[in-house]
């Protein structure tokens, strides 16, 4: 039965973890799951600083010799460590605690002090440095699931193509009627044909960005109503209805909706990354529908006369030309940069409309609340199940006494 338990509970963590959500686990610590689930990656990096004695002050055997020397210090370094806490000389460290991160960070630096030249302890300090951040950006990525968490959204986002298509017949004459007047603006394209890539890229990146914040500002008041539940059968029905480990589920016993832990800080990042990877998706997916409208749009509608006369320029550098029709059709980078502005444009709108808008949020935020919702749900459950089982642990010293 134990076992089962057990197993019934990594195979939950696992899931967690596909999830994008590994705060959710119980006990979920950096030493103990972010670093040591990243001892592989660390690893590679540690070895590959092996290679740093490799400089113009070292050639053919001496070079080979330098290498020689850098394999011995750092590979018997991290054996004296091994042996100093007490596990076998070359015994790979089953858990990475704060000492693995010290050896990590420090060790590599002392090959540059021992075969560098003139920068030896700049070049020492660079790589200190290089580590840290190497260290701080895998406790971010794993720590919070990042990986898992993109996996899960690029899964998510195929499904969502094809709600996307079925959709858009409904939101397209709305942003049609939005966007198509800028689109047949001879301003719009005269703008476009005078922007320089760089503040090109400025603009639509600032409106971009504006998109996904009117999307992440809602997210906190929306965790806290998701996570919210009035019994165990809607938990329940919410864990058998999805693909979680811990269906088939039943209401647990001694055990009250209402006492399942709320949701910590890190947990509202967690969950609140998920959610927001999950609508960041479906706003790129209808920026990018619009986007490649408005490119066949224009292709089929705005001749080459038309924008020459709209960007006051002699001639055109089209990106490409071919016919339809007995019609020239012209490809070009105008075309391309309006497109795209007004695809930015569009976002934006659709956007705010899933937040403001109630026939949006019925479309296209309901199903992805339904899926934070299992989510949610799963993480009620396990945390009863393991509070059932730490009952039961207290209640077995009590009855030997007895």
């Amino acid at each position: 039965m134990a076992e089962a338990a057990t197993s019934r509970r990594e195979a939950t963590d696992r899931w967690f973890i596909r999830r994008g959500v590994p705060y959710v686990i119980h006990e979920y610590r950096a030493t103990t799951d972010v670093f040591t689930r990243a001892a592989p990656f660390l690893a590679i990096v540690f070895l590959a600083e092996l290679f740093t004695p490799f400089n113009d002050r070292f050639s053919g055997w001496a070079q080979v010799g330098a290498l020689a020397a850098g394999v011995g210090i750092m590979l018997g370094g991290a054996g004296v460590i091994n042996l100093l806490l007490g596990r076998r000389f070359w015994q790979v460290p089953e858990r990475v605690g704060t000492v693995e991160l010290v050896v990590f960070t420090l060790l590599p630096a002392v090959l540059p002090l021992l075969f560098a030249q003139d920068s030896r302890w700049i070049e020492a300090v660079l790589l200190v440095v290089f580590n840290l951040v190497v260290l701080g950006a895998t406790y971010v990525v794993v720590s919070f699931g990042l990986l898992p968490m993109v996996r899960w959204g690029g899964t998510y986002s195929v499904h969502q193509i094809a709600l996307i298509g079925r959709l858009m017949g409904r939101i397209l004459p709305l942003l049609l009627l939005f966007s198509a007047f800028l689109f047949l603006n001879a301003e719009v394209w005269q703008v476009a044909h005078d922007f320089t890539w760089p503040f090109y890229a400025l603009v639509v990146g600032v409106i971009g960005l504006i998109s996904l914040v009117s999307v992440v500002v809602r997210i906190p008041s929306e965790l806290v109503g998701l996570a919210r539940f009035e019994s165990w059968d809607q938990v329940c029905e919410l864990v058998n209805a999805g693909d979680s480990p811990l269906a088939p589920a039943a209401p647990p016993t001694g055990v009250a909706v209402s006492q399942v832990p709320a949701l910590g800080r890190l947990d509202k990042v967690n969950f609140g990354l998920l959610m927001f990877v999950a609508q960041a998706v479906r706003v790129l997916l209808v920026g990018l529908f619009i986007g490649l409208f408005y490119v066949a749009f224009g292709l089929l509608t705005v001749r080459e006369a038309t924008i020459v006369a709209w960007v006051v320029a002699d001639s055109l550098d089209p990106i490409a030309r071919f016919g339809l029709f007995g019609a020239d059709l012209v490809f070009t980078w105008e075309l391309l940069a309006v497109a795209g502005f007004i695809a930015v444009l569009s976002s934006l709108q659709f956007a705010v409309s899933t937040v403001t808008d109630t026939a949006y949020r019925e479309h296209f935020y309901d199903d992805m609340t339904r899926e934070a919702r299992e989510v949610l749900a799963s993480r009620a459950l396990y945390l009863a199940e393991l509070s059932q089982a730490a009952q039961a642990a207290e209640a077995e010293p009590e009855a030997g006494v007895a």
